[in-house]
């Protein structure tokens, strides 16, 4: 019986697995699995460490505004639909917002103003009215002005200066717009070739303009060149009665005196030529000061184009000057069928 318990024992030592047959067993998935888990635990476990060492106990702020949810209205970053707000408040009016302009700034005056400019300042032209409105915030400056032709035009200097004429109907800078800027309003030379005006810029040309400083008429008997009313009239040979007829004068040049009736009818003769001073032939200069815009418009004619034209009222000859247009234009409006052709 000894020997049998004997043998059972070491039967169960030999059988009984040693510390290195645990070695040799094979890894199962489910083994595997755990593993893994084990190492990303340890890897997240060592980067939060790491996080805590280099920042500190601050959370990290995302940088982009749509990340963040803010449920208590305390986070710093301003969510997207205060931004808009913010941003519409200030495109409201009366924010310093800086004004643009119509049309874009010539930093040059180009060739078709510098054409226009020289009609303007050597062909004869009259204003014979101009009212001003918005003088206190942004002014705006309309003339009536007698063109060569002896045609009226409404010009306007405003945001956007527009006249009455063909050529700026045309969308084009006409003479008309060059001669009021220039010789009627004096404006700073940068802005005499703009097709469009900020507000201070209009304030500027007003300010330093005739119409800023205008005061109650003074007679123009006691100012100008003109001479003593005495002697005759050079066309009727009768002394003048200054308190029973009226009397014009030679505004362009020698100042001398003549009956209104006499020069009328002295204008008359020379319409086609074109009026000049009976004593020194230089071109009569009308005076516009007193003209009576609706009588003007009463007693002119109408045109073809519709405009009202008073070159016989002012002493115009009524015929167009083409020696500053071009050539082929001049051959257009001259002879618009082509009867300048040879005929075959």
């Amino acid at each position: 019986m000894g020997t049998a318990r004997t043998s059972s024992s070491r039967q169960q030592i030999t059988t009984a697995p040693s510390p290195a047959d645990h070695t040799r067993i094979p890894y199962t998935s489910a083994s595997k699995r755990k593993r893994n888990a084990d190492e990303k635990a340890s890897v997240a476990s060592t980067s939060a460490k790491r996080n805590r060492r280099n920042g500190g106990d601050h959370p990290a702020i995302p940088t982009d505004p749509k990340d963040v949810i803010d449920l208590t209205s305390d986070s710093p970053v301003a969510s997207p639909q205060k931004r808009t707000s913010s941003a519409k408040m200030k495109q409201s009016p009366g924010e310093g917002i800086p004004e643009r302009r119509a049309r874009v700034f010539r930093r040059k005056p180009p060739q078709t103003f510098l054409q226009r400019l020289n009609r303007a300042t050597t062909q004869r032209m009259f204003v014979l009215g101009h009212i001003v409105t918005g003088a206190d915030d942004i002014p705006e400056m309309s003339f009536d002005i007698a063109g060569t032709t002896g045609n009226i035009y409404k010009t306007v200097i405003g945001k956007e200066p527009t006249c009455t004429c063909p050529d700026a109907r045309k969308g084009n800078q006409c003479k008309h717009i060059c001669y009021v800027l220039v010789n009627v309003l004096k404006a700073p030379q940068h802005l005499q070739y703009q097709l469009a005006f900020l507000s201070m810029e209009l304030r500027e040309i007003y300010e330093g303009s005739f119409l800023s400083r205008e005061q109650t008429k003074v007679d123009d008997d006691n100012g100008g060149n003109r001479k003593a009313v005495e002697g005759d009239c050079p066309i009727c040979f009768m002394e003048f009665e200054p308190d029973r007829e009226e009397i014009v004068w030679c505004r362009a040049a020698c100042g001398n005196n003549i009956h209104k009736t006499c020069f009328q009818q002295w204008a008359v003769l020379q319409k086609s030529q074109g009026v000049r001073c009976v004593f020194c032939r230089s071109p009569w200069e009308a005076d516009t000061s007193d003209v009576n815009l609706e009588q003007l418009r009463a007693q002119g004619q109408t045109t073809a184009e519709g405009y009202i034209n008073v070159a016989s009222q002012l002493g115009l000859s009524g015929q167009r000057d083409y020696s500053t247009y071009h050539p082929f234009w001049v051959s257009q409006q001259l002879y618009p069928y082509g009867s300048r052709r040879r005929r075959r």
